[in-house]
């Protein structure tokens, strides 16, 4: 599989939570990140579909709450392209057919992992091809409509013609050869306004016209309306008109004629210089000051209810009081409703008036007077933001001014850019500010001896809430964590409250050991063992009483990485445990090569003691008793798993049956 695929954001309706982990540890065993969230109700399904993104939605037929059915019935209601793939029990074709025709894109026997695995990547590329094709669509469909603009405002007269015959003009083509309707040259041969002694060579220019052949410029003498000639320049070129090859015809006068239009002369009164020459100041090392992102309001209001007549009287306002306010600056046109301005520090107070005078200006057509505000971003230059990152930050910042209601000015700032992100949903901006505010939340869940001897353990357990309130699930912000790189940060942050709280406990007598989990980051970071190092001392926390934890999933795959880091760990004193061991030979295997003390079982084989099923369970505990392992059971949830647990040689355990979370660590373990 590819590493460098965007997460898959996958919903998932199963029978159990441990169920659902099943396809995370296969998409990362795959080398595919995903970002899962579990289903159990028909509420959750409607809430998660009108507040999330997702890419595919895989469900089991039915469980006791929600079922397929409901599912692809919501999906369609909602009218949402989000494909489903059944996972059903039985490989009726019957039943299969069922769900196809429900509109699931494959129903698959639940067992057939790589199988699911698979179609849900070949479901997920169908559906970015289709993502893809819309946005295509509209932005073609965009560009028609600016082309349509700009040829029917444009001074050249243009025509396109099919077969010989006029299908379009624009109203400059009209005016030229002096009529007032285009219905007028709806169907005209374009040999019929060309003189009598021009027509044969325009006769065998069309008819070897070929697509992609270079035509040079014609002069001849074109005919008008009241059958008077006039010389012109006639240049022809292919082109396609709703959707059909034709020919582009521009006519340029070689003289005034009586039909032609008015040339309007304008002044150059602006600071404005070309885009392309203002992005190469932008991107050189005489990069801008401060760089403004100007962008007008409510231009698309204005662009959609006056037309050209608004737009060009807009543009026009803001590049005179540009002119007015900011003289000794430089600025661009960079898109129809932004301007670049390249502020010096002493001018950036002009900005203020510049704003004031645009909301207060009456900006008239032939129409009606409009108003406009704008909206400001600035960024400064520095040694690491270059030319393109100094355009995205003032951009950011005038988006961040016109979302709080607009007519604003707003500095760059990444914490508010980050908690508008947040307001919005952004994992990655509401991690940010968790980082920032120290607004992260630790939970403690109780890891008990069996024999009901030794010291309290916890396992450290981080959750994160949004603006809202609401949990995000661990899977989806620990996937986004690792993409933006964050994880290394995540995992100081977490060590160092750990830490902090523990000294507290310690000072108090108690006889309390953490076991927290780090990632891949970690791994890489030569300096994390030392920081460690001198966090304990500063705390005065023996390293024995912290356990760093990591799935076996990443030990297997960074197997030389893992052993050099636990070898940098032992000076410390602190201990390596192995979660999610699925007692599979080739971890085994590496038993035999890391000096672990803890190994915590697979949520895999709580399930199979659940259905009695534990012959693989009781084979790998005493592998692991053999090699002098201490052994905890994760996922105890009934009174079933913890009878069995007495048998099995098991040393700790741990579920939401003993215990869950707790906010603080206050287990009374000799209870």
């Amino acid at each position: 599989m590819n590493n460098n695929k965007q997460p898959v954001r996958l919903l998932t309706h199963e029978t159990s939570r441990n169920e659902a982990e099943r396809w995370v540890k296969l998409f990362r065993n795959s080398g595919l990140p995903a970002r899962v969230q579990h289903l159990e109700t028909l509420d959750e399904l409607e809430e998660a579909l009108n507040t999330g993104l997702w890419d595919l939605l895989l469900t089991v037929e039915e469980t006791p709450m929600l079922n397929a059915g409901q599912v692809l019935s919501s999906i369609r209601r909602l009218k949402l392209d989000i494909p489903v793939i059944v996972s059903v029990h039985d490989n009726n074709p019957d039943m299969i057919k069922h769900w196809l025709e429900k509109g699931a894109g494959d129903a698959i026997h639940h067992s057939h992992e790589e199988h699911i695995l698979h179609a849900i990547l070949r479901e997920k590329s169908s559906q970015e091809r289709r993502q893809q094709l819309q946005k295509l669509q509209k932005e073609l469909n965009d560009l028609k409509q600016r082309c349509q603009l700009l040829m029917d405002n444009t001074s050249q007269a243009i025509a396109y013609v099919h077969e010989g015959m006029h299908i379009d003009t624009n109203p400059s083509y009209i005016k030229l050869f002096g009529y007032e309707d285009p219905d007028d040259l709806a169907g005209m041969p374009l040999i019929d306004m060309i003189a009598s002694q021009d027509q044969p060579l325009f006769k065998n220019l069309i008819k070897h016209f070929k697509p992609g052949d270079e035509q040079p410029a014609v002069e001849c003498q074109l005919i008008n309306s009241e059958d008077q000639t006039f010389p012109a320049t006639v240049l022809l070129s292919d082109a396609v008109f709703d959707d059909e090859p034709c020919i582009q015809v521009i006519v340029k006068a070689s003289a005034p004629t009586s039909a032609t239009t008015t040339v309007v002369h304008q002044e150059d009164d602006s600071i404005l210089i070309p885009r392309r020459h203002f992005t190469l100041v932008l991107n050189s090392e005489q990069e801008p000051e401060t760089l403004a992102y100007l962008r007008l309001d409510n231009y698309d209001s204005i662009r959609e209810n006056t037309g050209i007549d608004g737009s060009i009287a807009v543009q026009e306002t803001m590049s005179r009081l540009l002119y007015e306010h900011l003289p000794e600056s430089t600025a661009t046109h960079y898109g129809d409703e932004v301007y670049l301005i390249n502020v010096h520090e002493k001018n950036i107070t002009d900005l203020k008036p510049l704003r004031k005078a645009l909301e207060k200006e009456l900006i008239s057509t032939e129409q009606q007077t409009l108003f406009t505000t704008a909206s400001i971003g600035l960024a400064e230059s520095g040694q690491e933001c270059d030319g393109q990152n100094l355009l995205e930050r003032a951009r950011l910042a005038c988006h961040l001014a016109a979302s709080s209601g607009g007519n604003k000015l707003e500095f760059f700032s990444q914490s508010a850019i980050d908690n508008q992100k947040a307001c919005n949903g952004d994992t990655v901006a509401i991690i940010r500010q968790a980082l920032e505010n120290d607004s992260f939340r630790l939970l403690f869940q109780p890891v008990i001896s069996v024999a009901g001897d030794g010291p309290g353990y916890y396992e450290v357990l981080l959750r994160l809430l949004d603006q809202k309130g609401r949990e995000v699930p661990a899977g989806e912000f620990i996937n986004a964590a690792e993409d933006s790189d964050l994880m290394p940060f995540i995992d100081r942050w977490v060590i160092r409250q750990s830490v902090k709280l523990l000294s507290r406990k310690l000072r108090n007598g108690e006889d309390t050991r953490l076991m927290i989990h780090i990632s891949q980051a970690s791994l890489d970071d030569e300096e994390f063992t030392e920081r460690l190092s001198r966090l304990l001392e500063a705390a005065d926390v023996p390293g024995h009483m912290i356990i760093l934890q990591m799935a076996e999933r990443l030990v297997h795959q960074h197997l030389n990485q893992v052993k050099t880091f636990a070898e940098r760990l032992q000076p410390v004193g602190c201990q390596f445990a192995m979660t999610q061991f699925s007692g599979e030979s080739r971890s085994m295997r590496i038993m035999e090569h890391l000096d672990l003390v803890f190994v915590k079982l697979d949520y895999l084989f709580t399930e199979k003691l659940d259905r009695n099923d534990d012959a693989h369970l009781r084979k790998a505990t005493k592998s692991l008793k053999s090699l002098n392992k201490i052994i905890i059971m994760p996922g105890v949830e009934n009174a079933q798993t913890l009878t069995s647990i007495w048998q099995l040689g098991v040393d700790y355990m741990q579920g939401h049956y003993l215990q869950p979370p707790l906010e603080s660590m206050t287990y009374d373990f000799s209870s």
